[in-house]
């Protein structure tokens, strides 16, 4: 392959991956109070949830129920 086509293809695959990036979509971080202490979460675009996540919890908290939390708060926000 001739280093002009492998120089395309890796800019392409870059442009491609940039723009798939979750990055774009995140909003700012939502703390949560539970009994257990503060959740932060991560939320991202309003009309989905599956990205939502933990970024920070109580250390008596496990990270499937933070996370849980978390989406649970994006569900909220994508009804309003």
């Amino acid at each position: 392959m001739n280093k002009f086509l492998s120089l395309s293809l890796l800019g392409t695959t870059l442009a491609l991956v940039t723009a798939c990036s979750p990055i774009v979509y995140e909003t700012d971080p939502v703390t949560l109070e539970t009994d257990k202490g503060d959740v932060i979460c991560q939320l991202y675009d309003n009309n989905a949830v599956i990205l939502d996540r933990a970024i920070h919890m109580p250390h008596a908290m496990h990270i499937a129920e933070a996370d849980a939390l978390c989406r649970a708060e994006g569900e909220r926000r994508m009804k309003k």
